[in-house]
């Protein structure tokens, strides 16, 4: 079977999604050496708006694929051909553009992101979704009828380990980490109640500060003018962009990995955290309880900075609660595995050509 994959959001410096997409394929070609993964990658992204991305989506990737003879085409970038001529398996991470259109600065990303990709994914031979909080999203929203979406939870990135303690100082040093430190990992955007952590840490006492890493998502966050009017400016860190290398011992080095999210598709940053054995606190939304399970603190949104203060605190403090969040963090990572993600996709490929 030749497969041609959209390689857009593959490569260069890629979010959460892009990274599992990337970490999926490899499993795919390790598992599954028979077949034959095309990837399709545009030469360029930087400067792409809505006119660019359609006519990828819509004439340049299926034309490739075509030419390089794909029996499947599969797109894992929530986006896709409507017209192709062979069958399409689209991915979609979550329906936050749809759920929530004034996350988004445009009207016409509105457009394209909440209204075409979920017209796109009808048409699509199958779907496949990372949590079934996404499966039922897309079921309300977009009308798909349930036997054409299939639930593949993504492993995790990072395998459960204990991060050398010389690795995580150094991290420390790079990024300027003196003191004990919360962590975000994760773009730094509007979905995240991220306001909500940093006035936390008026509760908190110091010397304990914020780091967020991730990239800062522009016309849809004004945390770094919040930080600057609260006074908190000494006490939180904006890392931008970490690369992989470097997130074990940051997640390793930290006190508490915070993910305060009001909407996801998946949750790959507690995972990550949970492997490195941190402690972790989320909210009780969406995907995130089927990520963390009993291996972390869930609260209930909405949530005031002295409720996740004290939540936070308690993590801090607690030496057994700790402990015990730390061993089953470790034990709920492993149970994610990128085999299974493999041999699940593998079947709606197969399923898909011989349909």
């Amino acid at each position: 079977m030749r497969v041609a994959v959209d390689g857009q959001g593959l490569e260069g410096r890629v979010t959460g999604a892009g990274r599992a997409a990337r970490r999926l394929l490899e499993q795919l070609r390790r598992d599954y050496p028979a077949d034959d993964y095309v990837l399709v990658r545009p030469s360029d992204r930087s400067g792409w708006r809505i006119p660019q991305q359609l006519l990828w989506d819509q004439v340049i990737f299926p034309w490739r694929a075509g030419r390089a003879g794909a029996d499947l085409l599969v797109s894992p970038a929530m986006s896709g051909p409507v017209a192709r001529g062979r069958p399409l398996v689209m991915t979609v991470h979550d329906l936050a553009p749809t759920r929530h259109p004034e996350w988004l600065p445009t009207r016409r990303s509105r457009w394209y992101w909440g209204r075409l990709i979920p017209f796109t994914a009808r048409l699509a031979t199958a779907v496949v979704v990372p949590s079934e909080s996404t499966r039922r999203d897309l079921l309300e929203l977009a009308g798909i009828p349930p036997g054409r979406v299939s639930v593949v939870p993504w492993g995790a990135l990072l395998p459960p380990q204990e991060v050398p303690a010389a690795e995580v100082a150094a991290v420390r040093r790079r990024y300027q980490l003196d003191a004990p430190y919360l962590l975000y990992v994760g773009t730094i955007d509007r979905r995240k109640d991220l306001a909500t952590l940093v006035r936390a840490l008026e509760f908190l006492p110091g010397p304990l500060c914020l780091a967020l890493a991730g990239t800062l998502i522009a016309g849809r966050t004004r945390l770094p003018e919040l930080v600057r009017q609260s006074g908190l400016a000494p006490r939180v860190r904006f890392l931008g962009f970490v690369p992989d290398a470097e997130l074990p011992p940051l997640y390793a080095g930290a006190a508490v990995f915070v993910y305060p999210s009001s909407y996801e598709g998946f949750g790959l940053p507690l995972l990550e955290a949970m492997a490195c054995g941190t402690p972790v606190l989320t909210y009780n939304v969406t995907s995130l309880p089927e990520v963390v399970g009993d291996a972390g603190l869930l609260l209930d949104p909405p949530v005031s900075p002295s409720e996740l203060a004290k939540a936070l605190g308690r993590l801090l403090d607690d030496g057994p609660l700790r402990a015990e969040l730390t061993a089953r963090g470790r034990a709920r990572a492993r149970a994610f595995d990128w085999g299974e993600a493999a041999r699940r996709t593998h079947a709606v490929y197969e399923r898909c050509r011989g349909g």
